[in-house]
Order: structure tokens, then sequence, then C-alpha cells
């Protein structure tokens, strides 16, 4: 079907894939060009961010952080007893993460606690076996 090039093309022009066009009047045409950006957009939301919804997700933050810290103790006091290399290195990790989502003090102590697991083993292991 060739189109009728006395009229003007558009691209936006629906009459060889929607036979109902061919029945309308030029008016009605126009109708159906309408853009859809409005309709296929995501909506932006979170530029204008209320002091609440800031307060929320630094309550949320913190709270993340502490349940962070205390599972980084928990697994740090485990590495002085089971394991020490392995937990006491995932204790420091976890701990880091508590520390920088501001449990500064439970992220410190885990921390610390593993590293110094994990470094006795590897110190006092190789100490032990070359005294022996």
């Amino acid at each position: 079907m060739e189109r009728d090039r006395t009229r003007e093309y558009s691209p936006y022009d629906d009459t060889e894939t929607c036979p109902h066009m061919e029945r309308c009047d030029h008016a009605d045409k126009n109708a159906f060009k309408e853009e859809m950006a409005a309709e296929l957009a995501v909506p932006v939301t979170g530029l204008n961010r209320s002091s609440r919804s800031r307060e929320e997700s630094a309550r949320a933050t913190r709270s993340a952080g502490r349940a962070a810290g205390w599972t980084g103790l928990i697994i740090a006091i485990m590495s002085w007893f089971v394991w020490p290399v392995l937990l006491g290195l995932s204790a420091a990790f976890i701990g880091f993460v508590a520390f920088r989502q501001g449990s500064r003090g439970l992220g410190i102590w885990s921390i610390t606690l593993g590293l110094i697991a994990a470094a006795s083993y590897l110190v006092l292991i190789p100490l032990y076996y070359a005294l022996t």
C-alpha cells in the first residue's frame, strides 16, 4: 500500500496499521498523535525528600549498624574458640561494616577481637610446632 503523497508525512501516521484511521477525518487523526512519554516515564521521587524520610532512613541505617555490630561481636567471641582465622577475619569485616553504618563501638570491638584471634592463631600455632 503506497502512501498518499499529497498529504504531509508524519512519523506518527498509523493509517497502514490501524484501519479505523482511514475513516477518521483529519481532526480526529491528530488525537492519535500524542506523545506517550508521560505515560512511560518513571515518576521522579526522592528529589524533594522531607526531613521525616531522612530521619527514617538514618534510623534504619543505625539499626542495621547495631545489628551488624552485635553479629560481628558474637562472631569475634566465637573466633576465640572455633576456627580463629575464618571467624576472626569475618568478624573484622562485619565490624568494619558496622563501623561504617554508625555503630562505632561495636564495630571497633568486633574488628579488634577478630583480628587478635586470627593473628594469635597464625603466630602461636607455628611457634607451638617449632618448639615441640
